[in-house]
């Protein structure tokens, strides 16, 4: 590994070569396991990369910069409101008037991010020790609740419903949760990125004036219109007659009614349809035609294609994006600017001394920490169809901190252990619950009292958490 780190060092560009092949190699597998996995495991693959993904965050702030933050749930909060909102109001790019798509709304989540990242990031290089928790903890219970104070414009505490696969072009007005796409609209797009959704179009007619005619409201219903509701008449046979009025009903068609032919079974004769011919042939029911859109596959009536698995989806898109933050972050870490948060982490006075601004470097830590945070939750609505308060909650941001103290909070790939947990763990718990027939109450509340108990070892034992612990492993061993 370190001729490795000396070959990189001395190659110009070979750096950005070995981490976007690393990159590339973990994609390549992780979407192969996507494609062979059932869709419960790709639901938990893409809230792994989902967590990942933040978590690489954590690993910069909390591990490289020496902060502290309780409040990334929050940073969550903007990229998951960013993205619904310009998803569910914007049709164009503002100024470019490119069609809009998810890759806009991604990259206004991020913009959103590091806005926020700035203002926060701009007062926390101002704290230190609790005064930072404190800052990052309001941060985390507020952010969320000015959803309740806007209704109008972000749901309130109902949140606001999102339509995946992200249609194309961006949503023609907010969708409900039942959805508001019309039957006989067109397939656009090409299945597998962001379509799979019916342009809503104009489904009701409106009915003509000729209907509200004055003369029709103000004619008297007649005592003979309410003849059989007031028991003056009784119905008749004729009453009974058929729509077409040729054939009547008989005693034998009341067979089955009146339990006399209950061990008669029906016959095609009495299936026959109402077309008022009499024929014994029952006419066979056309099958519904499939929509043409010009994609390959094969589509059901709602235009989606009948083999796409919308968790398959989400675990591909979250796999994408954690692939691009971790090179990212990869390159970041193990280039200059990793080393000058390590320096401004290990001696902020010596660090000032060689020319390092060691505000400056906290401030650009919280903004990098709050772009991965505001894609991870644009991710995180994605896989939830949903943004509200309640998904971006305080537990979130203490299951990062949580999930990065367990992995390695040095480490990247302390950051993919972490994630793993943090999706293992709750499952794991329900699964024990389950078997020993623990009461709800305990239950829900079992993981994170698991978590407390985690990381309370981790910090007594192994401080450098996963690992931490393996690389001490390593270097005894090598020393041995």
């Amino acid at each position: 590994m370190s001729k490795l780190s000396a070959l990189t060092e001395r190659l110009p560009g070979s750096r950005l070569a070995v981490h976007a092949a690393i990159a590339l190699v973990i994609f390549g597998i992780l979407t192969w396991l996507n494609q062979i996995i059932d869709p419960l495991m790709s639901y938990y693959l893409a809230t792994a990369a989902m967590y990942a993904t933040a978590m690489f965050g954590m690993t910069i702030l909390v591990g490289l910069s020496g902060q502290v933050s309780l409040g990334n749930g929050a940073l969550m909060a903007v990229g998951g409101y960013v993205f619904a909102l310009t998803s569910l109001n914007w049709q164009t790019v503002p100024i470019l008037g490119l069609p809009w798509n998810a890759v806009w709304s991604m990259i206004f989540a991020g913009i959103g991010g590091v806005v926020f990242g700035l203002l926060i990031g701009g007062v926390a290089a101002r704290l230190r020790g609790p005064y930072l928790a404190g800052l990052t903890l309001g941060v985390a219970v507020g952010v969320p609740a000015i959803a309740t104070r806007f209704p109008g414009l972000l749901g309130g505490e109902n949140g606001l419903m999102i339509q995946v696969p992200y249609p194309k072009g961006g949503y023609a007005a907010p969708v409900d949760e039942f959805g508001d796409a019309g039957v006989d609209g067109e397939v656009e797009g090409e299945l597998g990125d962001e379509t799979g959704v019916i342009e809503d179009e104009t489904v009701y007619e409106e009915l003509p004036d000729e209907f509200f005619q004055d003369d029709l409201l103000e004619e008297d219903l007649s005592d003979e219109d309410f003849s059989l509701l007031d028991g003056d008449e009784e119905f008749t046979e004729d009453d009974f007659s058929l729509l077409d009025g040729d054939e009547e009903f008989t005693e034998d068609d009341f067979s089955l009614l009146e339990g006399d032919g209950g061990e008669e079974t029906l016959s095609e004769d009495d299936l026959t349809l109402a077309d008022g011919t009499g024929s014994d042939e029952a006419e066979a029911v056309p099958e519904p035609e499939l929509i043409d859109s010009g994609v390959d596959a094969e589509l059901d009536l709602a235009g989606v294609d009948s083999g796409f698995v919308i968790e398959q989806w989400q675990a591909s898109v979250a796999i994408a994006v954690a692939c691009i933050i971790g090179f990212v972050a990869l390159n970041l870490v193990r280039g200059r600017q990793g080393k000058v948060w390590q320096a401004v982490r290990d001696d902020p006075i010596a660090a000032a001394v060689s020319g390092v601004s060691p505000s400056g470097s906290k401030v650009s830590a919280f903004v990098v920490s709050s772009l991965f945070a505001a894609l991870a939750g644009a991710v995180f609505v994605q896989i939830l169809s949903y943004v509200g308060p309640g998904a971006f909650s305080l537990g979130l941001s203490l299951s990062l901190l949580v999930g990065i103290v367990l992995g390695g909070r040095n480490s990247l790939v302390g950051a993919m252990i972490g994630a793993v947990i943090l999706v293992w763990l709750p499952e794991f718990v329900l699964s024990v619950a389950n078997e020993q027939g623990w009461d709800d109450q305990i239950t829900n509340n079992a993981p994170n009292l698991m978590y407390g108990l985690l990381v309370v070892l981790v910090v007594l034992a192994v401080p450098g958490g996963i690992v931490g612990s393996i690389q001490n492993l390593v270097r005894r061993a090598s020393r041995r």
